[in-house]
């Protein structure tokens, strides 16, 4: 692996626990691990001070899960810009038939980006008949050069990316230990894109509806609108977009807004500038006991432990790499 700023290139090792000094960044760590000869882990975590690249292996056939819960990530393929970005809080799913390219990390005071490369039969045998439509073609020649679609980032999801972001175990241990989370985090990240891509019953109108309920969410998290409001924003009566937020997400209105609020409280604290009381109420929490409750259920530590560890974290890889 290798990482590129401003002409320079430096060479990277793909061990486990490896720290690389990059001028884009500083305490930052790459974590790489093949698992079953055939799939892959990849973490990237620090401080990125501006923009660099991450150059990739070549994919034949491949299929790339990105899922970031801090920091942005963009994926350039060879003669193509931004063919797909990874926003924070948020997961990918990325197909290409030949890749060859880098991810561009963007300017973030703490990333923490996870990618899982399998190959593209590994995803017909898992999914079969719920391989999306654009995908299932019996030849290769039939099926797009290239292929992208979200993967939401459930409580599920999460707790596993900060299950694999903190573990301190030996190398041996932490081996098997990521080996399991990895095909944990493909099923349920897998289980997410098929909810992702199946219209669930659903009219296209109604999907439609339903995606920007989920917008004015992601947008209100400080004071968002009641069910009544929003159906009524959306043009959809209260029952029906209960019901088909559920079949097409996977959760209900308050479970999502509930996520997205953790996530926005996490990016917070791994900033460290403002206090766990003034993050609570910045993602609409009143009762810091109710917020700390929440963010310890969906990520195992309270708030301000996470605060504390992260701040740790940063200073220990930080002094180790001087």
């Amino acid at each position: 692996m290798k990482h590129e700023h401003e002409g320079q290139t430096v060479d990277g090792s793909a061990d486990l626990g490896t720290l690389t000094t990059l001028s884009c960044g500083s305490a930052y760590r790459v974590k790489h691990l093949r698992v079953d000869g055939s799939i892959g882990l990849l973490t990237l975590t620090g401080t990125i001070e501006r923009d660099c690249r991450v150059f990739l292996p070549a994919m034949e056939d491949g299929v790339l899960m990105l899922f970031s819960q801090s920091g942005r990530a963009t994926l350039i393929a060879d003669g193509m810009e931004a063919f797909a970005c990874c926003e924070a809080g948020a997961g990918r799913l990325v197909y290409h038939r030949t890749f060859q390219g880098a991810l561009m990390l963007h300017k973030a005071a703490d990333l923490s980006l996870v990618a899982v490369s399998l190959p593209f039969d590994f995803l017909c045998r898992t999914l079969n008949s719920r391989l999306p439509e654009a995908l299932r073609r019996d030849a290769e020649s039939d099926r797009p050069d290239c292929f992208q679609d979200e993967i939401r980032l459930s409580a599920a999801i999460q707790s596993v990316l900060h299950q694999i972001a903190s573990v301190r175990l030996s190398a041996d241990l932490q081996s098997i230990f990521l080996t399991s989370k990895t095909y944990e985090l493909i099923a349920l990240g897998l289980e997410q894109f098929c909810l992702g891509s199946c219209p669930c019953g659903l009219s296209a109108a109604d999907i439609a509806r339903l995606k920007k309920a989920r917008d004015i969410l992601e947008e209100n998290l400080v004071d968002p609108p009641s069910i009544l409001e929003l159906a009524h924003r959306v043009g959809i009566n209260d029952c029906k977009l209960k019901k088909g937020f559920k079949a097409l997400f996977d959760t209900t209105p308050f479970g999502y807004l509930k996520e997205r609020r953790m996530i926005a409280a996490r990016s917070a604290l791994l900033e460290g500038a403002v206090s766990v009381t003034e993050v609570a109420n910045q993602v609409g929490y009143t009762n810091l006991g109710h917020f700390a409750a929440a963010f310890r259920k969906q990520f195992g530590t309270p708030p301000k432990g996470f605060k504390k560890q992260s701040q740790d974290k940063l200073y220990g890889a930080a002094k180790a790499l001087n």
